[in-house]
Formats: structure tokens, sequence, C-alpha cells
């Protein structure tokens, strides 16, 4: 682990660096976005150092601001993936930073209702909270200071702490709240979803099956309030959830569930095909789309990885969508990965990996295969990885193991947070087939490779192992404790750090937290 004094592995920033901006220019007149530009400019330090700076790319920015406040809108300019990895505002809120001479937070400017939770954990520092001199850097986490570990506990208000098995001794009440929070998130019901899967969260780790004599401990846990303590009394005394069992009798409630299966169709898309539409079921749907010209073939426009694959559209992902919703024994992940290995052992020798996501939590059954890889020589080990991404999806493609490329996105260049060749990962979500066995039909499942420099290893194998719920609040709890922490690296906010774990017991470490064992971290329902 590294100290403070080390500076082998670890590069520094003034603490000015600018905040990087990327304008969406859609909805703006010409006299706007020249507005919006010379404002970016007039915000400055004391010094005339300058506090923000444009950039190129939605995929390079901390900040994007645009006038567009519709999901579908926003996606022709920015891939829903990466916009809910950015904090999104309106113009507003640089008009205002500018005339308070500093930098507002962002969560009352949030251009998107459903991205508003995305916005505030995703806002840079404010003025208001992380600008501080260092008289007051004792406040701030550092390695050496990592000694007193927090401890894990099912009383902690954050997930990260919160050891969470598979399956819970009150697993049916929480897939009973589970449904109700599947249903808000269907209906848009964004703020009232979260709070159903914060509670869901606590009642996972929660280690002993609930009786009438624990309702006074469980209202005292973080996330239970009023609404969902009644939940749970109602559970508790009658065996059910009324309200649960409506909404899944409900016919609405199936359709949206339905649609939402399909690749490429969330839950504002879902809810336009049932209420604009009037489509029903999986066989109106496909009617639907069989009846639209198809849509212009595109991969991630921010990245720069180039491939034949061709891109899933919602036609081909209905076409699949009994062989992408079927669940993946642990068996077939393990052939999945030995194929994929090998083929990346012939073109690059030597790469450390590790199958993250479910599979790594103890699902017996997964969803999809999520594998990080990197290479392990720290010298020469980041040259390596760059543009490997791009060779092995393109060798699998012509092997006929890839069949279809959902997302791609190449290493970004450095931005005033990240210090080292790269701030991000290289990602392809694909669709893949096992080679032919004869006798035996092969399905098509989920993909995902996700390529990390050698010193974010760690952070990138954390960041995609546990739950949503786990993974959220581990942010939250660096943030509060003046870091950022996402799955591309581990930096100290107000100089801008970084911190290269070795092991993930590190990555913990690092963050002043006791590790939890990844089958542990199920904070989901």
């Amino acid at each position: 682990m590294q100290d403070d004094s080390s500076s082998e592995n670890v590069s520094r920033l003034p603490t000015s660096s600018p905040i990087k901006l990327y304008l969406v220019q859609a909805k703006l007149d010409a006299q706007e976005i020249s507005e919006l530009f010379s404002l970016v400019d007039r915000l400055r330090d004391p010094d005339g150092a300058s506090r923000l700076k444009l950039c190129q790319t939605a995929g390079e920015a901390d900040i994007v601001v645009t006038t567009v406040r519709m999901r579908k809108r926003l996606e022709r300019h920015i891939p829903w993936d990466l916009a809910k990895d950015k904090a999104i505002v309106t113009p507003e809120w640089l008009r205002n930073s500018v005339k308070q001479h500093t930098v507002l937070p962002c969560g009352d400017y949030a251009a998107l209702r459903e991205l508003k939770e995305n916005t505030v954990d995703n806002c840079p520092d404010s003025d208001d909270n992380s600008r501080e001199d260092s008289s007051s850097s004792g406040k701030f986490l550092t390695s050496t200071q990592s000694t007193e570990l927090a401890k894990a506990h099912y009383t902690s208000r954050y997930a990260c702490l919160r050891p969470c098995p598979m399956e819970c001794p009150n697993q049916q009440l929480v897939q009973q709240l589970g449904i109700i929070r599947c249903s808000r998130e269907l209906e848009g019901k964004d703020t009232s979803a979260l709070s159903y899967e914060r509670a869901i969260s606590v009642l996972k780790s929660y280690p002993y099956p609930l009786t009438p004599s624990k309702l006074t401990e469980v209202s005292k846990l973080p996330g239970i309030g009023e609404k969902i303590l009644s939940k749970i009394t109602e559970y508790i005394n009658e065996g059910n959830i009324k309200e649960s069992q409506a909404i899944a009798g409900s016919s609405r409630y199936q359709s949206l569930c339905a649609f939402t299966t399909v690749y490429g169709i969330g839950a504002s898309s879902a809810r336009k095909l049932y209420d604009s539409f009037g489509l029903r079921t999986i066989g109106d749907l496909t009617e639907h789309y069989n009846s639209l010209p198809p849509p212009a073939s595109r991969h991630d426009g921010n990245g720069r990885i180039l491939t034949p694959a061709p891109t899933l559209s919602i036609k081909d992902a209905l076409a699949l969508r009994a062989d992408l919703n079927e669940t993946i024994p642990r068996t077939e992940v393990d052939m999945m990965h030995s194929v994929v290995v090998a083929e990346l052992e012939k073109i690059r020798p030597g790469c450390l990996n590790t199958i993250v996501g479910g599979y790594r939590r103890g699902k017996v059954e997964s969803n999809d295969v999520d594998i990080v890889i990197t290479h392990p020589a720290l010298s020469s080990g980041s040259n390596q990885v760059m543009g490997l991404c791009e060779t092995l999806v393109n060798r699998l493609y012509k092997r006929g193991l890839v069949t279809h490329v959902m997302h791609l996105s190449g290493f970004h260049p450095p931005d005033a947070l990240r210090t080292s060749n790269w701030d991000t990962l290289e990602k392809a979500l694909t669709v893949f087939i096992l080679p032919p066995v004869s006798g035996s039909r092969r399905i098509h499942r989920r993909l995902d490779l996700i390529f990390a420099a050698p010193e974010t290893y760690w952070t990138a194998v954390t960041g995609w192992t546990g739950s949503k719920m786990f993974e959220r609040d581990l942010r939250l709890w660096a943030k509060e404790r003046g870091m950022k922490f996402d799955s591309s690296g581990i930096t100290r906010r107000r100089d801008s750090k970084q911190y290269f774990p070795h092991s993930e017991e590190d990555v913990f470490a690092i963050l002043g937290l006791e590790c939890i064992a990844p089958t542990l971290r199920n904070a989901d329902a």
C-alpha cells in the first residue's frame, strides 16, 4: 500500500485542476452556445486559474450540460450507460455558478429526474464542501490512516458494511418488497424505488427471522421508514403483502416486466410502448419492431474501438430473447471463461483475469458473464492492455464466438482526476455463443469484457463484483471521506492523489473498510 510520501506509483495534480464540462448543443441556438462557452472561461480562482474546462466528448467530462430533459432525446447524443456515470445538469447550473463565483452542487440542477441520484453521486466537489486547504487535511482518509477499519455489521448505514448473503432468513419478504421496488422503477418513480432498494439491502443483512418481537429493533435500522415498516408488519401478521400480490397480478406490470427483458428497452420506453402504442405482449412488440426501418448501426461514439461485429438491435434482441433470458449455470460460465482465456492467450500471453459479477458473489446461475482482464507486468502492462479489447472482440467474432456487440468503449485520455495513462476502462458488452458440440444446441449468452490498466485492476474487480446497492454505498462512503471510488480507480479528491491497490483487501483498507467477502456483497433483492 502506498504511503503519502511515496512517488513510485502515484502522480499528483494541483488542487485547482479544472472540472471538465461537455455541452450538448441540441436545442440551443448559436447565441446560447456562445454564451455558455464564454461562461466556462469566466469562472476562475483568485490566482486566475480556470475552474472549468470544456472537453470534446461526454466520456471525458465530469459534468454534462444540456437543456434536454427526456431520456429518449438525451440518448441521441449520449449512451444511457455513460449518462448514468456523469452529473447531467441544466445550463442554469453554469450560469448560477458563474454568478455566485463558486462551483455549485449539481443536485438542484439535475436535467433529468431519473438521473438526479446519479447526478448527486457523480457531481465533482463543489466549493461548499471540498475545496479545503491543507490545514483540514486530517479529515481526509489516507492509506496510512486506515489502520482503524470500520467494522461490518447489519446495523450499519452503508450497504458496503453490511454482510448480505445470496439468500437471507427473510428472503420471501425481500422478494415481495422487490416486486414493489420493481414496479416503482418501471413506473418512473425513482425516489420511491430507491427507498425500497435501500430497505431491501438492510433486510438482506438482517441475520434473524422476523417475528413480532423483532419489529422494534427493525424499526430502528437505517432505511426502514414508517411506510416500509407497515409492509413488514403486514407480512409478519398475514404472511404476504397485498400490494405486492396486486402488482404481481397486474397485466400492466407483467407487460412492462416482459418488455424490459429485451435488451435496449428500458422502463421509459416500455411505458411508451404500453401507453402510446397499446402493446401488451412480446408478440405485439415483435410485430411493432418488424414494421420499423432498421436503425443505423452504431458503436459507442465516444470510444475508438472498431469491429465488424453487428450492433445488437432491438429486433435482434427480440429474436434472441429466449436465449438471453435463460440463466447460465456455473459450469457453462466456466466453459465460456476457458474459451475466452484460450483465445486471449493466443494474442497476448500472460494476462491476468477474474470472473466477477453474480458468479463471484456465489450465484448458482447468472444472467450474464463479466470478466475483468489486465496484464500483470506493471512496467509494460498498460501498453499490453491498450487496444486488447478491440483485438480480442474481433478475434472472437471471426471465430463465430461473438455474434453481436451492444457497447464498445476505449480508454479515454487523462483528465483532472485521473493521472495514469487512462481514466477509465475498455469495455465490450457482447453476445457470445460457445463452439458447437454434436447433439447439443448452444445458447446465446451475454458476455461483458472489461479491460483495466494493471494499476487499477483490483479496483475494477471490486467495482464489478458487488451488487448495485453495495457499489452505490461504496462510492458514497468514499465520497463522504474525501475520496473518489469507482471501478476505474481510487483518487483522493483534495489533491487528486491516486491509490493503486495490490489486492482487493487493499481496496477496502485504503477506504478504511473491513473487507467483506464477495459472497456477502448481495445487497439487492
